[in-house]
């Protein structure tokens, strides 16, 4: 108990949520860990596949303490959780609404959901239904619920969501807005749905017929290091690694941030400013196999980067704060671009002169991007500024109002 607690101290969030947190043991759900290394504050991968790359895992206590608030659960409510785990989440939502037979989970992995089953049960949650299914179909039979909470990456939005939620429902689901994964809560809004809150995260991505087109490029010897390509065209997996494997070119942004959030986003700004760019982000870093020159490499980016893959020299560039920041007492920090490859050195200095316009306007971020969502072939109106994301079965508009990127 008293590890449980002292991890509900550490977390910024609501009193309802850390006390759900403390009523809820983390360990029964991570058989094998240990105690002290349950209740800390981080993610546990619970299953990889044949490359090493994981495709189940515990969230990290402080993301699911935020998607938690982003829900705003109460008492009485019914809440279906797509992407089961370990199981203990589910368990966080039950000890939220009162009642265990309000709370259903759904899980792809036939594996993994027979283990949460398992541990819910023995850790006296019995009372959770717990379905073995693709989660992008819902609970049907099981519905209306007043909040849905995805806990896997989503690219596309399946209709079945947002039509198994009661009228004044609410869904909080990792988004995926040009590769960068932002934790959005969506209400309806007329014909249309919108965005009452947004983080950045880093979620497993949706496994099933609603995962989304990406693709996995090997980075050096394998199992190791991937590079992960969701939006735009993906690179030549041995020019990447050669070019990340390179000097990098170092052009300063002319500014200073505050901490890595600030940091972070900036990179969306320039991610969302730039679409005819491939974003790269890095698998498998901390699973333990990749060398260590993989390890220097997926550190050059460790909030992701860009790409220029389809047109003129190589390049690809990422934020990040000067090496002469080192010996700084604190922040805030110099932010700089880096590039790498033959066209490195110009990419960088193009999102470096983007990275003023950022600066200019009140450097807006993941707080203040608002989203929405609108049925697939609609045509909302269009937004200053706006980046519009077509999928499949949703089309998804971005913008900072009042700032054009």
């Amino acid at each position: 108990m008293a590890a449980r607690a002292a991890l509900a101290r550490g977390l910024s969030t609501s009193a309802t949520v850390a006390a759900a947190f403390v009523a809820v043991a983390r360990h029964e759900f991570l058989p094998g860990l240990g105690v002290a290394r349950a209740y800390q504050d981080a993610a546990v991968v619970i299953k990889s596949d044949a490359d090493g790359l994981p495709v189940s895992a515990s969230t990290q206590p402080a993301m699911m303490a935020v998607m938690l608030d982003q829900l705003g659960v109460v008492r009485g409510q019914r809440v279906l959780e797509i992407g089961t785990g370990t199981g203990y989440n589910a368990a966080l939502l039950a000890h939220l609404v009162g009642d265990q037979r309000s709370v259903v989970t759904v899980e792809v992995d036939g594996e993994v959901a027979g283990r949460a089953r398992a541990a819910l049960a023995a850790a006296g949650y019995g009372g959770i239904t717990v379905l073995c299914a693709d989660g992008a179909l819902g609970a049907p039979e099981q519905a209306p619920f007043d909040r849905i909470i995805v806990t896997a990456g989503a690219w596309d939005i399946p209709p079945a969501w947002l039509a198994q939620l009661a009228a004044d429902g609410r869904i909080v689901l990792p988004l995926s807005v040009r590769g960068i994964q932002l934790s959005v809560a969506l209400e309806r809004d007329g014909d249309h749905w919108a965005s009452r809150s947004a983080w950045r995260c880093g979620f497993i991505r949706v496994a099933g017929a609603f995962a989304g087109p990406e693709s996995v490029l090997p980075l050096g010897p394998q199992p190791g290091l991937h590079a992960h390509v969701v939006d735009g065209a993906a690179p030549d997996a041995e020019a990447l690694y050669q070019a990340l494997s390179g000097l990098a070119v170092e052009v300063p942004a002319g500014l200073r941030v505050a901490d890595r959030a600030e940091l972070a986003d900036l990179d969306l700004w320039l991610t969302v400013c730039r679409p005819g760019l491939s974003r790269v982000n890095m698998l498998g870093r901390h699973e333990g196999k990749a060398s260590p020159a993989q390890r220097r490499i997926a550190d050059l980016m460790p909030l992701g980067g860009l790409c220029a893959a389809s047109a003129g020299p190589f390049a690809v560039a990422a934020v990040g704060q000067s090496a002469s920041a080192d010996g700084d007492q604190g922040p805030p920090f110099a932010a700089v671009v880096r590039g790498y490859g033959p066209g490195g050195a110009r990419l960088a200095a193009g999102l470096a002169g983007r990275a003023a316009a950022w600066d200019e306007q009140g450097r807006p971020g993941t707080a203040r991007l608002q989203l929405t969502v609108h049925p697939a072939g609609t045509e909302p109106a269009p937004v200053d500024g706006g980046l519009i994301l077509r999928r499949p079965h949703a089309l998804v508009c971005a913008a900072w109002p009042g700032h054009v990127p």
